[in-house]
C-alpha cells in the first residue's frame, strides 16, 4: 500500500509541475513548489522540477539549484533536463545583446527586466551558464548525451565561430543523436549551413535526419534547399510531407508552389492535408504582403 501511495505522490507532483510549465503559471506559490522539488530525493521529481524551472530561472535560488543539478546530479536524465532549462539563460542573454561589444540593449519595456540588467545579475548569470555549457562541451570524458544537451542549449549562440565548430563536429559524428542535435542547432542560423543541410535532404537519408534537416531549412530563404525539398515530396511518409510543405511555404522560392500545395490539400492522409492547408494560408499571406509592398508601395 505504501508503494502505491508513493507512486501516486510522485505522479501527482509531476502532473502539477507539467501543468505549471505548460500554462506558464509562475506564481509565487508555484515557484516555491518548484524550488522545493528541485531538491527532492526522488530523481523523477527532480527531473520534472528541472524542466519546469525554465520559466523561473531568475527567481532567487532557482538558478543555483538548476546549475547544481546540471553539474553533479547522479542521474544522467536529470542533468540533461537541467541543461535543457539552462538554454533559457543563453536565449535571454542573446536577446539582450550580451555578445555585443556595447553590452545589453537599453530599450526594454519591462521595468523589472531593466532593473535586473542594471544590477548586472543577468549578465553574471549568462556568463556563468555559458562557461558551464562550454566546459561540458570541452570535456572529452563527459557523457555524450550530456554534451549533446549542452550544444542544444548553446544553439542560440550559433553565430559564434566556436559554436559553429562544435556543430560541425557533431554533424559528422557516428552517433545518430549527435547528428540530430547538430541539425537542430543549424536551424537557428541556417544561412551558415546550406551545404550541410543540402547533404541531408536526400531520400537516402534516415527519416528523422531528413525531418530535422527540413525543419532547419524553414527560415533559410534558400531556393537551392527548396528545390531539394520539392524532390522529397515523392515520398509516401506523411511526416516528411507535412514538414516539407510547411517549409516550402515559408521559404516561398518554388515555382508553381500554389499548385503543389493545392494538390497535397487533397492527400489521403489527414496530417498531410492539414499541413498543406496551413501552408496555403501561409503562402497566400506572404504573397499578399509581397504584392502590397512591391506593387502598392505599402510595408
Amino acid at each position: 500500500m505504501n508503494e502505491i501511495n508513493e507512486m501516486a505522490d510522485w505522479k501527482e507532483i509531476l502532473d502539477r509541475l507539467s501543468a505549471i510549465r505548460e500554462q506558464e503559471d509562475y506564481s509565487n506559490e508555484n515557484i516555491e513548489y518548484i524550488r522545493t522539488h528541485l531538491q527532492s530525493p526522488d530523481y523523477r521529481v527532480r527531473g520534472g522540477a528541472a524542466l519546469a524551472a525554465e520559466g523561473c530561472l531568475f527567481e532567487p535560488g532557482i538558478l543555483n539549484l538548476v546549475v547544481e543539478l546540471a553539474e553533479s546530479d547522479d542521474s544522467l536524465p536529470i542533468r540533461k533536463a537541467a541543461i535543457q532549462s539552462l538554454g533559457k539563460v543563453i536565449n535571454e542573454g542573446v536577446m539582450e545583446n550580451m555578445e555585443d561589444e556595447t553590452g545589453a540593449d537599453t530599450f526594454l519595456d519591462d521595468t523589472d527586466e531593466w532593473r535586473e540588467i542594471q544590477a548586472g545579475t543577468l549578465r553574471d548569470d549568462y556568463i556563468r551558464v555559458k562557461n558551464l555549457l562550454f566546459s561540458i562541451l570541452l570535456d572529452e570524458f563527459e557523457e555524450r548525451e550530456v554534451r549533446e544537451s549542452a550544444l542544444a542549449s548553446l544553439s542560440d549562440l550559433g553565430f559564434l565561430p566556436e559554436v559553429r565548430d562544435w556543430i560541425r563536429d557533431f554533424v559528422e559524428s557516428e552517433h545518430h543523436s549527435s547528428r540530430l542535435v547538430a541539425l537542430h542547432a543549424m536551424g537557428k542560423y541556417p544561412h551558415y549551413w546550406e551545404e550541410e543541410l543540402a547533404r541531408f535532404l536526400t531520400p537516402q537519408t534516415a527519416t528523422p535526419l531528413i525531418i530535422e534537416a527540413i525543419s532547419s531549412s524553414y527560415s533559410s530563404q534558400s531556393p537551392r534547399l527548396a528545390q531539394l525539398i520539392v524532390q522529397l515530396l515523392e515520398t509516401s511518409d506523411p511526416d516528411i510531407l507535412s514538414y516539407a510543405l510547411l517549409t516550402l511555404a515559408n521559404i516561398n522560392r518554388t515555382d508553381g508552389l500554389g499548385e503543389i500545395l493545392q494538390k497535397f490539400s487533397l492527400h489521403s492522409d489527414e496530417r498531410v492535408r492539414n499541413a498543406a492547408r496551413q501552408a496555403i494560408e501561409m503562402f497566400s499571406k506572404k504573397n499578399f504582403q509581397d504584392f502590397m509592398g512591391s506593387e502598392l508601395g505599402m510595408e
